[in-house]
């Protein structure tokens, strides 16, 4: 599983972050095993104390070669259970990548498998007072909410639903919130969304099959003894493999339906150029065409694996089908709702693990039935489903560790914000992590694509380099001077470009602030560094033709971002400024 989840996040994020994400990964299981060894599994499944705490077993102390637990070794039990662990720790370093430093994921990753986590999983799969073993009396009988007696079952959730992805979920949630959005998710004077999608959908796709080959493990090995109920597990493999199948097909078709991508966003430079220039395009102006979203159909599918964790054993195949079609509309929606609350969840940890989670813990109360609950094996034989209690046991479940989560998790990060450990600087955000923590690069590329605009600035590197006619001959054209007078460059880039006006302004609709009304002319275009033509439009939107030093162009660069606005007046066009 730990393996999934670091492909899948490496593949999401940008390529200046996958060293990093790959070493959280690594250390947070690192992390998650210690502290569960020590202290999480005598808290979560040690014996309990006012059915809210285990307290026996600190680091294995009590057992012993041959112990047995639910008719497996105790050793087999606890490295099964350290695996849960380590999923609800790296949940958060999807929500909050990008932007947090690696003292405070840490930190985050120690406290997640020694106290949250571990308490959690004692309400629920232990003794505690959720459980449907809870609060066991000197004579072995068992008292769950609401009755406290045998009418009632407790939360039911085989697999973690709630005590694993609910837990990470809203724990990465509340991180994600407080860290705000990352450089360049949203637009600085709009507010609108940017687009930032995954720079390798081929580690998406590996990570998320992983995924969805180990929740075949998590999900039957939740039986822990398997002998004698083939049938049992056969079932939760049956509604394990539809579940991911629909959610996916599900969320794929809304976001065919309802999603639009712009033609002008296919373009990487002019997609660029847009980030620098801090703007957005003119959707209306530029067209829509509809787009399978790749990114959206592999979320879909691990959103559909955590829905069924819960009732994979309770419900019946047909029954699961709504449940799990139904979670890969949670997803969608819940994914849309972070965007439109300016809340930015790179890996889309949340709508995946949080909201998924507690659709999936609540749909046990709606579509169980007493015969299937029985046959599932818990230990109470009642009409808690036929009644309708269940349902309110699943709700009350869903809310005690969405609190709980909420609460100290926001405790932990005001903490780690309170002595300056929580965000890393702007600088190392733009540079990337990558760098700045581990002087490593995941790849070496000719050319980088981060949201500054690459292409743009290896090209200045580049013109630098030359004398002064060279780099007019490369802008310009051979032969080509640039104008001097009213307008310097303006006029110059305006005839390289395929416009004319008294400043370069470009047809009327970008004028660099005064100059005639704009008028066509031939021969406007620009080489670019892998020696092809580009129109001379996409310089103009960056802005470099506004260099001039005069009071417009002052006001153009304005916009620009603040690390590069120190760069020479002619950094792009050469000393021959106007």
């Amino acid at each position: 599983m730990q393996v999934g989840f670091m492909m899948l996040e490496a593949g999401t994020v940008r390529n200046k972050n996958v060293v990093t994400l790959i070493f959280k990964n690594l250390w947070d299981i690192c992390i998650a095993i210690i502290g569960f060894f020590l202290v999480g599994f005598a808290f979560a499944f040690g014996e309990t104390q006012g059915c809210v705490i285990g307290a026996s077993n600190f680091a294995l102390s009590e057992m012993w070669v041959g112990g047995k637990t639910e008719g497996v070794s105790n050793f087999t039990f606890w490295f099964f259970e350290v695996a849960f662990a380590g999923t609800a720790t790296t949940i958060v370093s999807g929500s909050t990548c990008e932007r947090m430093k690696l003292e405070s994921y840490f930190a985050i990753s120690l406290i997640i498998s020694t106290i949250i986590y571990p308490l959690t999983a004692h309400w629920v799969w232990g003794h505690g007072f959720l459980s449907t073993q809870a609060c066991p009396d000197e004579v072995g009988g068992y008292h769950p909410i609401f009755s406290r007696s045998e009418r009632s079952n407790g939360v039911i959730d085989l697999a973690g639903s709630t005590v694993v992805h609910t837990v990470g979920g809203f724990c990465g949630l509340v991180g994600a919130v407080m860290l705000g959005p990352s450089i360049g998710r949203f637009a600085p004077l709009t507010g609108e969304v940017l687009p930032m999608p995954p720079h390798s959908y081929i580690l998406v796709a590996l990570g998320s099959m992983i995924i969805w080959v180990c929740f075949f493990t998590f999900n039957c090995g939740s039986l822990v003894q398997i002998a004698g109920r083939g049938d049992l597990a056969g079932k939760i493999l049956a509604n394990t493999s539809v579940s991911a199948a629909l959610s996916c097909i599900t969320c794929t078709f809304l976001s065919l339906y309802f999603d639009h991508t712009s033609d002008m966003l296919l373009f990487e430079k002019e997609y660029e150029a847009l980030r620098v220039q801090n703007s957005l395009v003119n959707a209306e102006a530029v067209g829509h065409r509809r787009a399978f979203k790749v990114a959206h159909s592999f979320n879909s599918l691990i959103g559909g694996l955590v829905a069924v964790t819960a009732s994979c054993s309770v419900v019946s195949p047909w029954k699961a089908c709504v449940i799990w079609a139904t979670a890969g509309a949670v997803y969608y929606l819940s994914s849309k709702l972070l965007l439109r609350l300016r809340v930015d969840d790179p890996i889309d940890a949340f709508p995946v693990h949080g909201a998924c989670s507690v659709w999936g813990c609540l749909a046990v109360g709606i579509f169980c039935t007493d015969e299937e609950v029985q046959y599932a094996g818990y230990p109470h034989v009642n009409d808690a489903c036929t009644r309708g209690e269940q349902f309110g046991v699943q709700l009350v479940g869903a809310l005690v560790v969405t609190a709980w989560t909420c609460v100290t998790s926001f405790g932990l990060y005001f903490c780690l914000h309170c002595f300056n450990m929580f965000r890393v600087p702007s600088t190392a955000e733009i540079a990337g992590m990558d760098m700045v923590d581990h002087a490593a690069e995941a790849y070496k590329l000719e050319t980088d694509h981060d949201e500054i605009g690459g292409d743009i600035f290896q090209e200045q590197k580049r013109l630098a380099s030359m004398d002064v006619q060279d780099r007019q001959d490369r802008v310009f054209g051979t032969g080509a001077k640039p104008s001097r007078g009213r307008g310097g460059n303006h006029a110059a880039l305006g005839a390289a470009t395929g416009v004319q006006g008294e400043n370069g302004s470009r047809d009327g609709k970008l004028s660099l602030r005064g100059g005639s009304p704009a008028k066509p002319v031939s021969g406007g275009s620009v080489h670019n560094l892998n020696g092809d033509t580009t129109n001379g439009d996409y310089l103009l939107q960056l802005g470099f033709a506004g260099t001039s030093g005069n009071s417009d162009s002052s006001e153009h660069r304005e916009q620009q971002p603040a690390a590069y606005s120190s760069r020479p007046p002619g950094a792009f066009l050469g000393k021959e400024n106007g």
